[in-house]
């Protein structure tokens, strides 16, 4: 501020003070007047003799410089005007995806480079199987392809490693002056285990998607518990379940479900467990036990069929077809025709052909004196004298014979004398615990899927199945 500005806003400082006391004076007495009047005189001498300092010397005059500066800014504007630009784009594998269709929604339009690669075996493995993989590209603005790198479907154990060791097989594609240059890698992925609890309160599959169990753990859940639980009539609300499972992951992705390493189920307050045991030198040893080491395995499966819904029991009932009473020697489980049928445990087939009332059926003898028969079939799966495993499909369900609609009609027999399938467990013999050889060998591999089991238990007052009566623990 100078000198003349500084002075003009004091005056008007001092100016504004004067009428403000002025004011207040005339509403006071006079007699204080003149003492409030050589105050405010003195206090303005004061702040004049206080501000003026004299004559103030003027600044400087500027000096201005001008320099010539060269700039290149046009010709880099123009240079990235001109330049390929990139764009880096993603997509997933579909089903139904070709290698067109696939590059197209990676943004790449040569019609050229669309041909060329459709014709690569290699960019054809890349959208046949395991839909959902993620394929990333680098295009050019002129919709050129540059390069691609996506996952190979599939999993391979590797040659030298942990038997859950698997290796993926990662693809790279590369445009060059010379051409394309294609490479695979193969890159190894360690299993790593995942858990999951649920509890049904419809269906188990309901029960397992809501945990969001994958539907191939499920159903291994129910192959290592189908002899002990009958997971078609006898689940009820509150029924629970805990399983450990392998996954094999690679950048952020699960590639592939793998073995279920350990399960519990909770039914009707009856606790089952199993844990999974790679016996080392003796594959007939490997399988599903106890975490105590017994068996889980039974000479027969509790049905022949996937699911199934009991029309009429055994015992005494009016013949459907012909109605005269007759003492009915097996069950009728309503099921569409074409269902695969089972058998039930390792045999031989001794019959496969049509009996009266009975349409067509197949008997399967057992060792130990058992023997099945599977009746109004609508196909046959084997022959007369052929062995069967159990769980192999010997027929296909049907409608022939004394049939009022779609069925099958299950008999199982000890010695030749029929007896209610429903209790056929109670004819199983166990199979064979963990050898006491391997026993070291089984406590230690099964130590950690038999922990992860414990944190995740619940606390739901539970029976240890092998202290409950066969008859209430399988069949309710």
């Amino acid at each position: 501020m100078s000198l003349v500005e500084f002075r003009q806003a004091a005056a008007q400082g001092a100016q504004a003070w004067g009428r403000d006391l002025t004011v207040w004076l005339h509403q006071h007495h006079k007699r204080v007047l003149a003492g409030v009047g050589g105050g405010l005189l003195l206090t303005s001498a004061a702040a004049f003799a206080l501000a003026y300092e004299g004559p103030q010397a003027h600044p400087p005059a500027p000096t201005w410089v001008t320099v010539a500066v060269a700039s290149t800014a046009p010709q880099q504007a123009d240079q990235l005007s001109n330049a390929d630009q990139v764009v880096y784009t993603t997509a997933h594998v579909r089903a139904s995806d070709t290698v067109e269709s696939l590059l197209r929604r990676l943004q790449v339009t040569d019609p050229q480079q669309l041909r060329q690669l459709s014709a690569q075996a290699d960019l054809r493995s890349l959208v046949t199987g395991d839909p959902g993989r993620v394929v990333s590209a680098q295009v050019s603005n002129l919709g050129e392809l540059q390069a691609l790198q996506g996952r190979l479907p599939g999993l391979k154990p590797v040659a030298e490693g942990p038997k859950d060791a698997r290796q993926w097989r990662e693809l790279s594609v590369k445009a060059t002056p010379q051409g394309w240059d294609v490479q695979t890698e193969s890159r190894t992925v360690q299993a790593a285990l995942r858990v999951a609890s649920g509890t049904v309160k419809s269906t188990f599959f309901a029960a397992a998607d809501e945990a969001g169990m994958p539907h191939s753990v499920a159903s291994q859940l129910i192959d290592v518990f189908d002899t002990q639980i009958n997971f078609r009539r006898n689940l009820r609300p509150g029924d629970r379940f805990n399983v450990v499972y392998r996954v094999y992951q690679a950048q952020g992705q699960t590639l592939a479900d793998g073995r279920l390493v350990s399960a519990e189920f909770v039914n009707q307050g009856h606790d089952y467990k199993a844990v999974w045991f790679d016996a080392k030198g003796d594959a007939k040893a490997s399988g599903y036990y106890a975490p105590n080491g017994d068996s889980l395995s039974r000479a027969f499966l509790l049905s022949p069929l996937p699911y199934d819904r009991i029309t009429s029991g055994w015992g005494w009932r009016e013949n459907p077809v012909m109605h005269f009473h007759e003492f009915h020697k097996g069950i009728d489980l309503a099921i569409p025709v074409g269902t695969p049928v089972k058998t039930i445990a390792d045999g031989r087939v001794v019959y496969a052909g049509w009996g009266t009332g009975y349409g067509k059926y197949v008997k399967v003898e057992h060792p130990g004196g058992f023997a099945t028969i599977y009746s109004h079939l609508s196909a046959f799966k084997v022959h007369v004298g052929e062995q069967v495993k159990q769980g192999e499909v010997v027929a296909l369900s049907g409608n022939t014979g004394w049939s009022t609609g779609p069925h099958l009609y299950f008999q199982f027999f000890v010695h030749g004398t029929p007896v209610n399938p429903l209790d056929l467990a109670h004819y199983a013999p166990k199979g064979t615990p963990v050898p006491t050889g391997l026993r070291s060998e089984f406590l230690a591999q099964t130590a950690a899927p038999r922990r992860l089991l414990a944190v995740i238990d619940g606390n739901s007052p539970v029976v240890d199945a092998a202290a409950a009566a066969p008859k209430d623990a399988r069949h309710g």
